[in-house]
Formats: C-alpha cells, structure tokens, sequence
C-alpha cells in the first residue's frame, strides 16, 4: 500500500528572484503548521509533532523562513525565472535534521543551471543550511542559515567570487477560521543586501520580510520584499493528500538592480516523510 504523506510547506520561493537560482533554491521546509475543518471552516494551526503536518501552501517568495525542518523529511523542486531577456532555472535536493522542537534544520544542495543553452547544464553546485527552533506554543519559529556555499562552477562563471550568505529570520503564524496569516521578517549579507549596492555586498546587512494570506487551506497570496525587490505571487497545494506545492508570481515589480526587468517565476517542490 502506497503511503500517504502530510508535510510542512516546501519553501523554494527563495530562489525564484535570485542571480544564481542554484544558491538558495529549496533551502527550508516549514514544519508544524497543520489544517483542520472546524464547523466547515477551514483552521490552520501547530501540529503537534513533526508527523502530523498538512501540506500547506508557501508563505514566502525570497526571504528565508523562521521555521526550519526536522529529521525524518527528504525534499526536491525545481524553479526557474523568466523575463523579456533571460531565462534561468535550477534544481535541489535536501534533507531535514534533528528536531525543530529542540533544534533542527536542514541541508540541501542546489544545482544550476538546468538549461544547457547558457553555457552548460548543470554547471553550478552550491550548498545551503539552516538551524532553527519551534516556540510551538506561540506559533513561532527562529532560524539562522547560510546559502549559497560554492562546491563547484565552470571557469565562466566566476566562482571564485561567489561568497555564501548568512542570516537569521523569524516566522509567524497567526492561525484563526476566517484568513490565517504568516509574517516572516529577518535580516542577512550578500544575496540579502540592497541589489542595488555595486560592490562588497557581503559586507553590508539589509531587512527582508514577506506577508502572506492563506485565503484557503490550498492557496495564499503572497507579498515579499528582499534585497529591495517587491515580489508578489501566489502557490497552491491542487492535492492536499500529497505533498505537492507550485508557486507562480512576479518578481522585481519594482524594477531593481542591474537587470531591471519584471520577471515571471515559479517553482515546483515534494517531500516524502519516513
């Protein structure tokens, strides 16, 4: 008999906006929110062990997630990003560690490009971690990471020069019967600072947060603001028995950074709980 499996929100929305997709592509899994049907209204609120998630929708689409996973989830997606000039994708692969009610985390690995026609499939791999807690009781969660380690890079690509980036991050959820919300708020370096900072990005530290509206137990509508970039989009569970999540949106609205173009995004993602 095939098992059924219900986990936390596969978080790939990190990577949708970045310049190399690979970095931060499937770098969290959120783990304890849960859904339920009280009096035929839908209630999203903490599971009380790892095992007990529904699968939810994203709740952000750059800035890294308070909640982090637990041992016992493996995960992988794809993203790619798309604008009048460009196309660009990547893929990951992860699994989570130890217990996010203690202390858990995840590790993954990204690798880009998937498209050959920029030089070569597969021509960038780059690790990504992070380590956080569950305040389960508050509907909270903390996490610090890094993205972005370089493991390998054709000589093009100038991987010699590509710093990881570091930070911390919370996550809230506000759970009720009518519109659940989640707030991610935090701050990091490099891939985090102001893109429109021309050099020594690693050095400088900038906010980053998202806001999201889960409208129904299977689609939030989502807003986020990373590295100055407005990203808005929304993602969608279509089959709340499995583990599947598909995040399509708009990233650089606000025509950032060198390449100020509006960009299409979107990203597929599934995990497995054993």
């Amino acid at each position: 008999m095939m098992k059924k499996v219900l986990v936390g929100t596969m978080l790939l929305g990190s990577a949708l906006y970045a310049s190399d997709l690979s970095t931060v592509t499937g770098e969290n899994v959120a783990t304890f929110a849960k859904k339920e049907v009280v009096s035929d209204k839908p209630l999203i609120y903490l599971a009380d062990n790892f095992h007990e998630m529904a699968t939810l929708p994203s709740f952000s689409l750059g800035a890294p997630s308070g909640l982090v996973s637990s041992y016992g989830v493996v995960f992988a997606g794809i993203s790619g990003r798309r604008d009048s000039d460009n196309t660009d994708g990547a893929m990951s692969l992860g699994m989570g560690f130890g217990d996010a009610n203690k202390i858990g985390g995840a590790v993954s690995l990204g690798i880009g490009s998937i498209d050959p026609r920029d030089g070569g499939s597969f021509n960038r791999g780059n690790l990504n971690l992070n380590v956080g807690h569950h305040f389960k009781e508050y509907g909270f969660g903390w996490s610090v990471g890094m993205i972005g380690l370089d493991l390998w890079h054709d000589n093009g690509l100038d991987g010699d020069y590509q710093d990881p980036s570091f930070y911390t991050a919370v996550t809230k959820l506000w759970a009720n019967e009518f519109i659940p919300v989640a707030i991610t708020a935090g701050f990091g370096n490099n891939s985090y600072a102001d893109i429109n900072r021309e050099n020594d990005r690693k050095d400088k530290v900038d906010g980053f947060g998202a806001v999201a509206l889960y409208v129904h137990p299977q689609l939030s509508v989502i807003v986020d603001y990373t590295s100055n970039i407005l990203t808005a989009g929304v993602s969608l569970v279509p089959f709340p028995d499995y583990p599947v999540s598909l995040t399509l949106g708009a990233t650089n609205i606000n025509e950032q950074g060198s390449n100020d173009k509006v960009a299409a995004i979107g990203s597929l993602a599934a995990a497995y709980v054993f």
